[in-house]
């Protein structure tokens, strides 16, 4: 692995954070990137010749705009072979792929700073990793989208938008949706890095079920609250935000064998 470190003397903690964390993100980015462009090649690729082949044996090939269809399957009956199709299962695979990058380089923390990387560096780079992913998804989808609707103002439709107020509205639900599904990725498993393996399978449940139960049965008003909060459309931005303090908090003291 490459050897972070630089030659030059280091006059301080800060001094070697500055001088790393452009490389670590570069380093992160780019694999990020690269697996999102493979994967995004792999599902075009995957349409195209199953439409070739459809055409082919003469099967029926339907498309489909509906939002809750991404899939891309072949359904066999008494009346012949036929593909139903949504370019939609573009996005769907890519934001997959996103999510398990985000836990796979996540989980390369330990060997980042072994080879002379600065926990503050790592940091930076999974979360600058993360948002440009967020973005690289959402830009797929919207392409996606306004291929599949037949153009911008269809899309938009499609959507169920009146105007730019609704797209404004669901562009940040989108953002805060995949942002806050990575930045949880990332912090999961650095929870993993951080303490024993029995301390995340005890904490993570105990903070999805057990907290929310114990807030609404000691504390209805504050649980009201959040209830009413998890639909305005910045919670989710906002979780991510307080999720990535967090991750901020555990990562700055992961051990290194």
């Amino acid at each position: 692995m490459t050897d972070l470190r630089t030659d030059a003397p280091v006059a301080s903690r800060r001094s070697g954070y500055a001088a790393q964390w452009p490389t670590v993100t570069r380093l992160l980015v780019a694999e990020g990137l690269r697996t999102l462009l493979i994967t995004t090649a792999a599902m075009l690729a995957i349409g195209v010749v199953g439409s070739l082949v459809a055409r082919w044996r003469g099967w029926q090939l339907l498309t489909t705009s509906d939002l809750d269809a991404m899939s891309f399957e072949v359904v066999a009956d008494s009346d012949g072979v036929t593909i139903v199709a949504s370019l939609l299962f573009v996005p769907g695979g890519v934001g997959v792929a996103a999510l398990v990058m985000a836990f796979v380089l996540a989980a390369r923390t330990r060997a980042l700073i072994a080879a002379g990387a600065t926990r503050a560096s790592v940091a930076v780079g999974n979360l600058v990793t993360a948002l440009v992913m967020t973005a690289y998804v959402l830009v797929v989808a919207g392409i996606v989208l306004a291929v599949v609707a037949g153009g911008v103002g269809r899309a938009a439709e499609l959507l169920g938008a009146e105007g730019p107020a609704d797209l404004a509205v669901l562009a940040v639900r989108g953002l805060g949706a995949v942002l806050m599904a990575l930045v949880g990725a990332i912090t999961i498993t650095t929870v993993f890095l951080r303490w024993p393996w029995w301390v995340g399978a005890l904490v993570l449940p105990a903070l999805a079920i057990l907290l929310p139960w114990l807030a609404g049965w000691a504390l209805p008003g504050l649980a009201d609250a959040v209830g009413q909060a998890v639909g305005r459309p910045g919670f989710d931005l906002a979780t991510a935000v307080v999720t990535a303090a967090v991750y901020w908090v555990i990562v700055r003291r992961v051990p290194v064998p």
